[in-house]
């Protein structure tokens, strides 16, 4: 049984479906998935702490990983441990922005359904359950909340230089598959935060924890089970 409670993120336009087949398969672990509201990184990182358990192992996934960068870098000592899932520390590119800001008005003006179809573009092919499901989540949550996300995302800080700072045991997942955050981002956001652990999913790609969850499963609770041996209270 793991000691502390481990915390789940998720991505934009996403809530507890994009993490329940991983919890489904983790053993020992009392999971909370937190949404998070509002529309900056910041707003979601003082939501999640005001739900969030006093101490928790933290994992986040995509515009997730933002947010819980954000949480781990306030330094609150709330966070036992970090779990970076398709996700980086810059700030959006600006051919991302353009499209960000390009979805939103799709969003804005009825064409919701086409501005969904969007951001599914990341999924690795052969996934059309994902790509159904990811849409599903999308539709429940709602144009405005789907805005707030699109929002947070393309206005994100750039945290490159600021996660060396970074002291909490930290595993760093990409999808090799990833075509809306490249294993390239992922890559070199591990290789910045001191001692992070590295691990690649080959044939994943932007929705890891639903194109494979098994995987992704023994990857966290692997993690975990070193994390424990190594944190201190």
């Amino acid at each position: 049984m793991a000691k502390y409670p481990l915390v789940l993120v998720p991505a934009l336009g996403s809530d507890e479906r994009l993490w329940q087949p991983v919890i489904d398969r983790l053993d020992g672990v009392t999971c909370a998935v937190i949404r998070g509201a509002g529309d900056s990184v910041e707003a979601m990182a003082e939501s999640i702490l005001a739900e969030a358990p006093d101490e928790f192992h933290l994992a986040g996934i995509s515009m997730g990983g933002y947010v819980s960068l954000e949480l781990a870098l306030r330094r609150t000592g709330r966070v036992r441990s970090l779990a970076l899932l398709n996700t980086s520390a810059a700030a959006a590119a600006p051919e991302r922005r353009e499209s960000s800001l390009k979805v939103i008005e799709l969003a804005r003006t009825g064409a919701f359904d086409q501005a969904v179809g969007l951001v599914s573009a990341g999924v690795a092919p052969g996934h059309p359950d994902v790509v159904e499901v990811a849409a599903r989540m999308s539709h429940d949550l709602g144009a405005e909340v789907f805005i707030d996300h699109q929002l947070a995302v393309l206005n994100r800080r750039d945290r490159t230089e600021e996660v060396a700072e970074l002291d909490l045991p930290t595993l760093v997942l990409v999808g090799a598959a990833d075509g809306i955050v490249s294993p390239a981002l992922g890559g070199d956001l591990a290789a910045r935060v001191p001692n992070a652990e590295l691990v690649t999913l080959d044939g994943v790609g932007h929705l890891c924890t639903l194109e494979d969850p098994e995987r992704v499963a023994q990857t966290i609770q692997g993690w975990l089970a070193r994390t424990e041996g190594r944190v201190e209270r």
